[in-house]
């Protein structure tokens, strides 16, 4: 069995931010609804929720300096940014038995919750999460998060955003040699999930057809024109996201108002630079019928 096979597609993506509530009135200027914070209990991280129907975004901060940041303090040394994502597994017993199988090791499934900071109260969403071997999915921090509480997580009032996002569709990553990536994911992924495309190579991810996408350095201005690529000596980082949007002009109507700088590209894209979405491009597509 294929680990693609056991999921279900990318649950969430991280970011990483320097300041957890400058970050969260980054993203409500950009026509996001947040969810309320939520801390993570036996670490010193919290964080702010953008809820989709499918999947979410998830802006993590450190808020107690004496506690495990499980690495988010190294992360930031080198700027805040895109932290790595989850996948989403149904049965993450199966996904870690699948695993098991391709003689991969494993940490886990452990139990987490989070206090989430709602007005009438505290409320516990619980998860398992799962780690593994970088061999996996190489050049991405990556785990699996299977939700025990999803009507906690996924409420009705958070899915509705001004700027009409309503889904994550790819996510992009600048490497050094894209083609180092297609062996591995190939055999985690299936064949048939990675495509080789003009300066890039696109993974296929479970059967909502979410895309991971790797560039070089040298065309990241091909694909983002006026990009600076990063220098910092890591091996790959998230360079962008890209949303799916309801209605790309009423995204740029939205933007006009309040006076947030984008650049559309034609009928199918409006992008917002890193500067203002806490160091990670933030790409919104046209949703295809």
């Amino acid at each position: 069995m294929l680990f693609n096979s056991s999921l279900k597609g990318i649950d969430h993506l991280l970011i990483g931010v320097q300041q957890l509530e400058e970050a969260r009135h980054h993203y409500l200027r950009l026509g996001f609804r947040l969810t309320p914070r939520g801390r993570h209990i036996g670490w010193g991280t919290a964080n702010y929720c953008i809820m989709f129907p499918n999947d979410y975004l998830e802006l993590i901060g450190i808020v107690d300096k004496s506690q495990d940041t499980n690495g988010l303090d190294v992360f930031l040394e080198t700027g805040q940014g895109g932290l790595g994502l989850a996948f989403r597994s149904e049965d993450i017993g199966q996904t870690a038995a699948c695993l098991q199988e391709m003689s991969v090791p494993i940490d886990g499934p452990k139990d987490l919750k989070r206090i989430l900071e709602l007005e009438h109260g505290d409320v516990m969403p619980a998860f398992e999460l799962l780690r593994y071997d970088r061999q996996v999915s190489p050049k991405i921090s990556s785990f699996v998060c299977d939700h025990k509480t999803p009507d906690v997580v996924w409420q009705k009032q958070w899915l509705d955003h001004a700027n009409g996002a309503c889904g994550i569709r790819r996510v992009v990553y600048v490497t050094e040699n894209p083609s180092d990536v297609i062996t591995k994911y190939s055999e985690f992924f299936g064949e048939d999930a990675v495509i080789v495309a003009d300066g890039c190579i696109d993974v296929l991810v479970s059967d909502r057809k979410q895309v991971l996408r790797f560039i070089a350095p040298e065309d990241a201005n091909r694909f983002y024109p006026g990009i600076e690529v990063k220098d910092s000596g890591i091996d790959s980082y998230m360079i962008a996201f890209h949303l799916w949007a309801k209605d790309l002009n009423a995204t740029q109507a939205y933007f006009d108002q309040y006076r947030v700088s984008y650049q559309r590209e034609g009928d199918s894209r409006i992008r917002v630079q890193e500067n203002d979405a806490c160091g990670v491009i933030v790409t919104f597509d046209a949703q295809k019928d």
